[in-house]
């Protein structure tokens, strides 16, 4: 009794050290699962045996595994990749129009602005992430970005490359699947997109619930607590996955970028309605009903959003030309 009594104070301890984050692994499963299920006949084969299927599911939690280290530099790096408080946009006279899919370029837009505008830093925590409101809409472009590489060099590698270096690209093109996925459902949780994402902070005038438990309540403490998401009703709803519609580019701003940035802000529309069902007390145990809806509709957004970004990836990515040359020079060399 004595060892199950330290054991749940260690429990409880860890869980109020980790860090805020966007639904637990068993949600983030989901919407890889729902988005495989989106794909559609033509998508690569290989996506959908069983062990990958598996492995994308799983890898559905990793960027969440790196928030779990102590160390700080990690921490520090990895973080701020997993939001994006849009209501920080104002404070530093920004406009997100007019983003930059340079995530550097954004930072130094937040160090003229703190410069020009005279804002006092907020006070560090320990891993100096607090100076940042998040690089959300980075860190989706550059893992969509990195899983169009992947398609690229794999496209190439099944025309000219050994079994080996197939089996190998298509190994990299499910983790970059995996980790992408991640980023891709956090934002479906709106609690990701504000400053407001564990408990209403600053002037509230609507007495919005301010309890510092409730981002961990929307990430899967509701569903464990009332009911698991339907996930067979989900898959009905479900679309089959198509190429992502995008804005026109602009010089500093590619169309998948400007579309990720969308994404997040039509999520972000999402915050106050969350808080509002809570306050309804539509977000309890007693009382789930129209929370359930909620928030199973934006599993299924995040699943929908994910199906089209894979899928867009593979029927977009060009074949890698650098290894069409260096792989025609390798056979030419055998001869």
């Amino acid at each position: 009794m004595l060892r199950s009594h330290y054991l749940k104070f260690f429990i409880c301890g860890l869980i109020l050290w980790l860090p805020a984050r966007a639904w637990d692994y068993e949600r983030h499963r989901l919407i890889n699962d729902l988005a495989l299920k989106s794909l559609p006949e033509e998508f690569p084969k290989f996506v959908l045996l069983a062990p990958n299927q598996e492995r994308v599911r799983f890898l559905a939690g990793e960027p969440d595994r790196w928030r779990n280290t102590r160390d700080k530099g990690l921490r520090h790096l990895n973080n701020p990749d997993h939001y994006f408080d849009v209501e920080y946009l104002d404070q530093y006279k920004l406009k997100a129009e007019d983003l930059s899919h340079f995530r550097y370029r954004f930072v130094e837009q937040m160090a003229n602005a703190r410069t020009n505008l005279k804002l006092e830093l907020p006070e560090a925590n320990t891993d100096h992430t607090k100076n940042y409101p998040g690089f959300l809409p980075w860190s989706i472009n550059e893992n969509y970005l990195k899983l169009i590489s992947s398609f690229s060099y794999l496209k190439v590698f099944e025309e000219m490359g050994t079994s080996e270096e197939i089996n190998n690209a298509q190994a990299n093109v499910i983790y970059r699947m995996g980790i992408l996925s991640h980023f891709v459902g956090d934002t479906s949780q709106p609690l990701h997109t504000t400053k407001h994402f564990n408990g209403w902070v600053g002037d509230n005038p609507q007495e919005y619930t301010t309890r510092r438990s409730f981002h961990s309540w929307i990430d899967g403490k509701f569903f464990i607590s009332t009911q698991p998401p339907n996930e067979i009703e989900l898959q009905k709803q479900l679309r089959t996955a198509q190429v992502l519609k995008r804005p026109e580019s602009k010089e500093l701003a590619s169309g998948h970028f400007l579309a990720g940035v969308n994404y997040i802000l039509e999520q972000h529309k999402l915050v106050e309605p969350l808080y509002q069902l809570d306050k309804a007390g539509n977000l309890s145990g007693d009382s789930p009903g129209k929370g359930h809806l909620f928030l199973e509709k934006q599993l299924l957004t995040g699943a929908q959003m994910l199906g089209d970004l894979w899928f867009t990836a593979w029927k977009e990515a060009p074949p890698d030309r650098f290894l069409q040359s260096y792989l025609a020079k390798r056979k030419i060399e055998k001869k």
